[in-house]
């Protein structure tokens, strides 16, 4: 018999939006980013290991009153540590290599979400002052505002993405299927840790040995460059500290290596870079719920290559 090719259209739509209807929902019920609920972690293991994407989750959906942020200096802070000398319950949202700005729109988002945060441990990359405060890295491929807007219709990215629906939701559904099944989400300790799959010391920074140039002609910073540093500390450091009085901030320059600051001779940009720092500790020093660590002295620390 033969079929009207109206017929068959219909019959192959319909097909094709029930499954998508099937898939769009098992991705809400499971929700590996934490977009619409909490983890349900008496029935699913979730695993964390996307920065970008679940981030916002964690801060909207997770219990905490702590938390410790940056870029990929503090993807090997252990938050069991951080309770042992603070207490309280932390959680960990590293952004590897962000912007200033990035770390400080997830810190708003978990204020707005949580009411009960009372501590922030945030590292300050020395290299990242003088940046635009507006900087978004797009290098580090698309970044997911779909997942951090308010916006519902733009949603579809995320509820109808193959790569989450068969990457995540579908692994997720498999392995709580298995006999004793684990449930619950990786711990904060192993969240983006990294620390175990690398090499340190010299050889590793330096494996043909150390290359000694002469010292770059010094470059002071520029009248436009001092604005930028200013405008990019006022905005995503100290106006949520301002904001939020009741939150203490326990933050730091995040101790870069002699091999770093040896880069910065060569290149003549030593000088600027010290007064970058300068600026920013009068910045940040005038804000009483933020202490402001350094450890750019503890030269028994930056300068063994054993720690990089």
């Amino acid at each position: 018999m033969k079929v009207n090719p109206k017929v068959w259209l219909i019959i192959w739509g319909s097909i094709c939006l029930a499954v998508l209807c099937i898939a769009g929902c098992l991705t809400v019920k499971v929700d590996p980013f934490f977009h619409y609920h909490k983890p349900n972690t008496e029935a699913y293991f979730y695993p964390l290991n996307n920065e970008r994407s679940q981030n916002n989750g964690i801060v909207k959906r997770f219990d905490y009153d702590a938390l410790i942020t940056g870029t990929s200096m503090t993807e090997n802070f252990k938050t069991s540590e951080a309770e042992e000398l603070f207490g309280g319950h932390f959680i960990k949202v590293p952004f590897s290599g962000a912007s200033f700005k990035e770390v400080n729109d997830n810190l708003k988002i978990a204020l707005e979400a949580n009411s009960g945060l009372k501590m922030v441990i945030r590292g300050l990359d020395l290299n990242k002052l003088i940046e635009d405060k507006d900087l978004i890295r797009e290098d580090l491929g698309e970044y997911p505002t779909y997942l951090y807007d308010q916006n519902l219709l733009n949603d579809v990215k995320y509820v109808f993405n193959r790569d989450v629906f068969f990457g995540r939701v579908c692994p997720i559904l498999k392995k709580s299927k298995e006999e004793d099944a684990e449930t619950g989400f990786t711990s904060f300790d192993k969240y983006m840790f990294w620390n175990n799959r690398y090499t340190f010391g010299i050889k590793s920074i330096y494996p043909d040995g150390i290359q000694f140039k002469e010292y770059g002609e010094p470059v002071a910073m520029t009248e436009e460059e001092r604005k930028i540093l200013i405008d990019n500390i006022r905005q995503n450091v100290t106006d949520l500290a301002d904001d939020h009085p009741e939150v203490t901030g326990y933050y730091f320059f995040t101790p870069f290596s002699a091999g770093w600051w040896k880069s910065l001779l060569e290149e003549g940009s030593f000088d600027k870079q010290l007064e970058a720092e300068k600026i920013t500790i009068e910045e940040i020093l005038q804000h009483e719920n933020i202490l402001l660590f350094s450890f750019n002295n503890n030269t028994d620390m930056i300068t063994d290559l054993n720690n990089y």
